[in-house]
């Protein structure tokens, strides 16, 4: 169950680390991906609903991922050496934290979430009713979806990454057979869609509580709760997941902002999202391997292959990077088109792309150089940076955007602006701690076990 990371061909051990994490990141991109392609064929207001409703169920997850971040750099430092009890010890705890931040954020929605779309004044109010009733069921589905998502940080972190990819192949396949029937010949419309996804994410969270619950976590009468295990992981993942938090909660603001231009903007946008994901969910996925890497290496003392790790995620980021920003350029109105045929979304849906494509090297950069810096355990350095970015957002968009300058296309170069200086600054970071915190001869063992590329 448990992979070694410390011993091998560094490039070999990230990639097939990364492989299944990506396919298993792209098994969960699929979920929205698969109901925004079932909802397109609704019209560009749906969309909308849905998109709108899509940025409370992200903050949900910036939120819970404070106790998923800490816990996958802390289960991947304890297997890197070879202390089994405290990875269990870490993971039960874990998964309180998950279940009781999860329980609260669900209750929240569900007593307010009029109020939460209701901020994007979308004056629709077709597209609010369906917002609405989205929003409620698919929350629902939230707790079993971070449930899910720990046990493959888990998995991830003793470096196994395959069985997430299978489990999640599974919810996929379930969720792209109930979508068109439950929206269409159950005539549900967009809440077919939610419910859908819902009976998907039970599903998920079934199998992999019977195939690594008993592993994990150990025997159920072993079981200590401490609030020890989770201040450490609230402090570890506490910097990294602000970020997330913030991005969520600047994504809404962005969201109002977006509104202002009508329902058109907003599906555009949602759709664009779910098009640049496919960047995001390939890097995040060797972000997740680097981690696992990063973590277990560094807490052996073999800073070569820490070193090693870094300069092959970088290789692959340019290369997939550059890959990505000629696609988009090239076949941005034909991606668009999967979703909707209204003119004016695939209009302004195809801008987004383009200029939001020109950021994708820099991004791939961003997601390797935080992934190391991560497993190092300096995660305040990335998380401020990227919160700085995140954050400047706002006023750039909303000067960008003003009728004498760019219009809805000046909020995509505040994002192509903030992106591509993420990806300097912590790349930098990196560059700038490697001498210090990754000494060549730190380890007797680090020139006779480390392997080149």
């Amino acid at each position: 169950m448990n992979k070694d990371l410390t011993q091998g061909l560094v490039l070999n051990k990230i990639v097939h680390l990364a492989l299944p994490i990506i396919g298993t990141s792209f098994m969960q991109l699929a979920y929205s991906f698969t109901d925004m392609l079932w909802v397109g064929k609704l019209g560009s207001n749906a969309v909308a609903a849905v998109g709108t409703s899509g940025f409370f169920l992200h903050l949900g997850w910036a939120l819970v991922s404070i106790i998923l971040v800490g816990c996958g750099i802390s289960v991947s430092q304890a297997i890197g050496k070879k202390d089994e009890n405290k990875a269990r010890y870490l993971s039960i705890n874990a998964l309180r934290g998950v279940l009781l931040i999860s329980g609260i954020y669900v209750l929240l929605i569900q007593g307010g979430y009029k109020y939460f779309i209701g901020f994007f004044d979308l004056n629709n109010l077709a597209t609010e009713q369906m917002a609405y009733s989205y929003l409620r069921w698919s929350s629902i589905g939230l707790i079993f979806l971070f449930i899910s998502r720990l046990f493959s940080g888990i998995s991830n972190a003793r470096g196994d990454s395959k069985l997430p990819f299978k489990i999640a192949s599974i919810g996929i396949a379930v969720n792209i057979v109930l979508d068109p029937l439950f929206i269409f010949v159950l005539d549900l419309g967009v809440l077919g869609a939610a419910w859908a996804t819902l009976v998907a994410q039970i599903l998920v969270a079934s199998l992999y509580w019977h195939k690594r619950a008993l592993a994990f976590f150990g025997e159920r009468q072993s079981w200590q709760f401490s609030a020890r295990p989770l201040k450490k992981m609230l402090k570890l993942g506490f910097p990294p997941s602000t970020q997330y938090i913030i991005f969520s909660l600047v994504a809404i603001v962005m969201g109002k902002i977006v509104a202002h231009f009508g329902s058109d903007a907003i599906a555009a946008q949602k759709i664009g999202l779910q098009i640049e994901a496919i960047t995001f969910m390939t890097i995040g996925g060797l972000n997740g391997a680097i981690l696992a890497f990063t973590g277990q290496n560094f807490g052996a003392k073999l800073f070569s292959r820490v070193r090693q790790g870094f300069n092959a995620g970088i290789k692959i980021a340019f290369a997939f990077g550059g890959f990505m920003t000629i696609i988009f350029l090239i076949f941005s109105e034909e991606m668009v088109l999967w979703f909707v045929s209204d003119v004016a979304t695939v209009e302004i849906g195809a801008n987004y792309l383009r200029i939001v494509g020109l950021s994708q090297i820099m991004m791939c950069f961003d997601l390797i150089s935080s992934g190391v810096l991560n497993g190092m355990g300096k995660t305040k350095l990335p998380a401020s940076t990227n919160i700085l970015m995140i954050l400047i957002r706002i006023p750039l968009a909303l000067w960008l955007s003003q009728p004498q300058n760019f219009g809805v296309n000046g909020i995509w170069m505040a994002i192509l602006i903030s992106s591509t200086f993420r990806g300097l600054i912590n790349t930098s970071l990196y560059l700038y701690l490697k001498p210090s915190m990754l000494p060549l001869h730190g380890h007797p063992e680090t020139n006779t076990i480390a392997k080149q590329i």
